[in-house]
């Protein structure tokens, strides 16, 4: 090993290829989440601002949260994988 590398570079090294996996998928439903709120907060607080209200800002930060979770939950059942059918019929009783 170089003197030169960094404690970043050696500890990625040491990390084995599940915990990468399970590191990119907890920052991307991270991602998922914030995105989420920001962006519906920032349309609430223009509707908020253009139509005089006090309401929606919170309504699209909610939302936001709410879509953020759903969408976090669509992308982790697409990627589990599939499991084999263990249902029995009548043929094989």
């Amino acid at each position: 090993m170089s003197a030169a590398m960094t404690q970043g570079e050696q500890r990625d090294q040491g990390r084995s290829a599940p915990d990468n996996a399970a590191m990119d998928q907890g920052m991307r439903v991270l991602s998922y989440l914030i995105s989420g709120v920001l962006f519906y907060g920032a349309l609430g607080w223009v509707g908020d601002h253009f139509l005089r209200t006090n309401f929606l800002l919170p309504v699209g930060i909610l939302l936001g949260a709410g879509l953020g979770i759903y969408l976090t939950i669509k992308r982790l059942q697409a990627t589990e994988p599939a499991q084999p059918s263990t249902k029995v019929t009548e043929g094989e009783r």
